[in-house]
């Protein structure tokens, strides 16, 4: 029988699990050493390749453009390079006029690189892309599927490997009187190479590897985020089957695949996906001419890091992000180059697997490929208004004139006091042995007059402020409501300047939910109208007696969008909308900022008209009457905000909502900020004792409560109150 390659793809997905064939050698020789086990960890749905598989990837390359015009460079000499150690043997044998295949008499030479985390940040993964040498075209490119043209990580992984390049090619030979043809490529530019995007995090590794294996210097495959799969089924078919290291699945396997091949399955293999284990390839036909654009020069030693912030908000987005439909066929043609001034670890697979596509005729705007924003804040320079720290949209500003503008006061945080104690606690609670003795037992219980009561123990806590972990709209609101009754915190709401609405106001009083609805055919969906009087019943369980948003100058709202989190203030004092969001969508092909807020205008509008009907228009013109909030939210302003980390944008949301004093921060948050562990105990803590919280500390297990009488709160085993601390 023939052997599927979706069959053989399961099966060695399958042996991660298995504690003996997974540890079996798979790829041996001088280039690289890789088990099945580390194999099927990187190609099973929503793995990532590492360097020993890359390593992998690179040598069958290699060998398979061996002779030909391009040149697959072994993934350690790349790596050598971007280090600087150009000793190194394996970079001089192969940067010598006596190799085998000497580089001057290639078109191409194709370099898979690896750009390593922030040592900031070393918690965050690093970034595969392709550099290439083209030798035709006199250029240095950078083939990168997450990366654009104005991201300066990118400028300086290119920079780095090129001034290496150049250094090894004027040295090669020097000692035999021979040389490279030229003698010199110093004079080469750098140049960005449009290329096929990547919607997740941890994809790059494939992405690289496709590009390696289709791109001649002038055209590439054509392919999306939606082939990933196949792409690893084929790859992984290819690796077993290609003969280059004599595998022979029958011991891999653990079967004789030819005879008593569906012995290993439990389940029904589901449809085929009519690839016969001759024919692998899903992608030959389908090629693209990539848009061309040249990188100016520019002092890269001073750029910074960002690399490791587009693959946080990745992962913060990778279950619910999809890429751009792209055609699955080009046409080929020649692009324009433009100078510019500047872990699902389950077994279902067959549920995953990808189905073959339909040719369509490519338009110019997809065969290069490039993601375009009608909101490139990055590119532009953005326009100022006259409030201090206020980056404006790309629309001309909507502001009040100054005679209706009010001076901003001062704002002083709130300072939590019982830090130490409350990091210390939550050490505690999130540390394995904890888990492991009292994972079960509630900490925290909240009624809901509506639904079962919300139950909080020590690994739903992980869930919450573990590293890499989001917290919860719900959440939020406890917190929220909490600071609203703390002595310490009153002074902040009691003037009434401040109105801190509640997470819950856009999705359920606004009645505008986060994610879009769709057809069955994917078409989005109109949301339906808006019922503002029952939106006014409604209205006292959101707004507390003494809160009057009329009289309000600043009506803070945490928003909630497609898995994300950010903060909307009708800002009275500017006549603004401001809308301060932690996320930087450089990068991202799915998305940008105002795509992501461009339901902003419907949400400020719902807003008015609930005001209207609860306050009456003739009071809400009274204390309104000079803002047209419509326009002013379609002109928003965005506040400089700092940068978040990996699923971090609910802890920063509700740091500005306590911080925001309407013209700035008035904390000094960085971007990335390790403060934001501090900010998990403080939020914590607050939740352990708030005052609805109706399971008593003297019912916590005794390993918390013990470190609580060593730490000094012994009074609060019988007191669920912070004031009383």
């Amino acid at each position: 029988m023939m052997i599927k390659i979706k069959e053989v793809y399961e099966s060695v997905c399958k042996l991660r699990k298995d504690p003996i064939r997974s540890k079996q050698t798979l790829f041996r020789n001088d280039h690289c050493d890789c088990t099945i086990g580390q194999i099927a960890e990187a190609f099973k749905p929503n793995g990532f390749l590492c360097s020993l598989t890359v390593s992998v990837g690179t040598y069958l390359l290699g060998q398979k453009y061996k002779n030909s015009d391009k040149m697959v460079v072994p993934y350690n000499c790349s790596r050598q390079i971007f280090e600087r150690n150009l000793n190194s043997r394996l970079v001089r044998n192969i940067f010598s006029v006596d190799a085998p295949e000497r580089l001057d008499h290639k078109k191409v030479i194709l370099f898979g690189t690896f750009d390593p985390p922030d040592p900031c940040a070393p918690h965050v993964p690093g970034h595969f892309c392709v550099v290439a040498l083209n030798l035709e075209k006199e250029r240095f490119e950078l083939l990168d599927s997450l990366r654009d043209i104005n991201d300066p990580d990118g400028k300086k992984l290119l920079h780095t490997m090129a001034s290496g390049i150049k250094k090894l090619w004027s040295l090669a030979g020097n000692s035999k009187g021979d040389h490279f043809h030229p003698k010199s490529i110093d004079h080469f530019k750098l140049h960005y190479v449009n290329s096929p995007r990547q919607a997740t995090a941890h994809d790059c590794g494939f992405f690289m590897l496709q590009i390696l294996d289709s791109y001649d210097g002038e055209s590439m495959c054509l392919f999306s985020q939606k082939d990933i799969l196949n792409i690893r089924m084929t790859m992984l078919y290819s690796w077993l089957t290609g003969g280059d290291f004599n595998i022979d699945l029958k011991d891999v396997l653990g079967v004789d695949p030819e005879v008593n091949f569906l012995v290993l399955y439990t389940f029904h293999a589901g449809p085929s996906l009519g690839i016969e284990e001759d024919n692998f390839s899903l992608f030959e036909t389908q090629s693209f001419t990539p848009e061309v654009q040249i990188i100016p020069e520019e002092n890269f030693d001073s750029l910074v890091s960002k690399t490791n912030k587009i693959i946080q908000r990745l992962h913060s987005n990778t279950r619910k992000s999809s890429s751009k439909k792209v055609p699955d066929t080009a046409l080929k043609g020649k692009a324009d180059v433009v100078l510019l001034d500047e872990d699902d670890d389950s077994d279902d697979f067959v549920t995953q697997l990808g189905k073959k596509l339909t040719a369509k005729p490519i338009t110019k705007d997809v065969r290069r490929c490039s993601p375009t924003s009608s909101d490139d804040f990055e590119t532009q320079k953005p326009k100022q208004s006259s409030a201090k720290n206020l980056v404006l949209s790309n629309k001309r500003p909507t502001k009040l004139s100054n005679k209706f503008r009010e001076e901003v006061p001062n704002f002083v945080p709130y300072v939590f006091p019982h830090l130490s104690k409350a990091k210390q606690m939550m050490e505690l609670i999130l540390s394995k042995e904890y888990i492991k003795a009292h994972g079960s037992v509630p900490l925290v219980k909240f009624s809901n007059p509506f639904d079962d009561p919300v139950l909080i123990d020590a690994k739903y806590m992980y869930k919450l402020f573990g590293r890499c972990e989001m917290l919860e709209s719900d959440m939020m609101d406890r917190i929220i409501n909490y600071w609203k009754d703390d002595p310490g915190m009153k002074y902040i709401f009691e003037s009434g300047s401040r109105v801190l609405m509640s997470p819950h106001t856009i999705p359920y009083l606004l009645d505008f939910a986060p994610f879009k609805l769709r057809d069955s055919k994917g078409n989005p969906l109109p949301r339906r109208p808006f019922d503002v009087k029952s939106a006014a019943n409604m209205f006292k369980h959101y707004v507390r007696p003494n809160e009057n948003l009329l009289k309000a100058k600043l009506i803070i709202i945490p928003h909630f969008m497609h898995e994300h989190h950010s903060v909307y203030v009708m800002n009275k004092y500017t006549g603004t909308l401001d809308i301060l969001d932690t996320r930087r969508y450089t990068g991202l092909a799915h998305t940008s900022r105002s795509r992501h807020h461009e339901d902003r205008v419907e949400i400020i509008n719902r807003m008015v008209a609930l005001l209207k009907q609860v306050y009456g228009v003739a009071e809400f013109n009274k204390y309104n009457g000079n803002i047209q909030w419509d326009v002013v939210a379609d002109r928003c302003s965005y506040p400089k905000t700092p940068a978040q980390g990996a699923n971090e944008c609910g802890f920063y949301a509700l740091r500005i909502c306590a911080t925001y004093g309407g013209d700035k921060i008035a904390d000094n948050i960085k971007n990335q900020d390790r403060r934001v562990e501090d900010w998990k105990a403080e939020y914590m803590y607050q939740l352990l004792f708030h005052p609805k919280n109706e399971i008593l500390a003297e019912e916590w297990p005794s390993m918390l409560k013990d470190l609580m009488l060593l730490i000094g709160l012994g009074s609060q085993i019988t007191q669920q109150s912070l004031g009383s601390a």
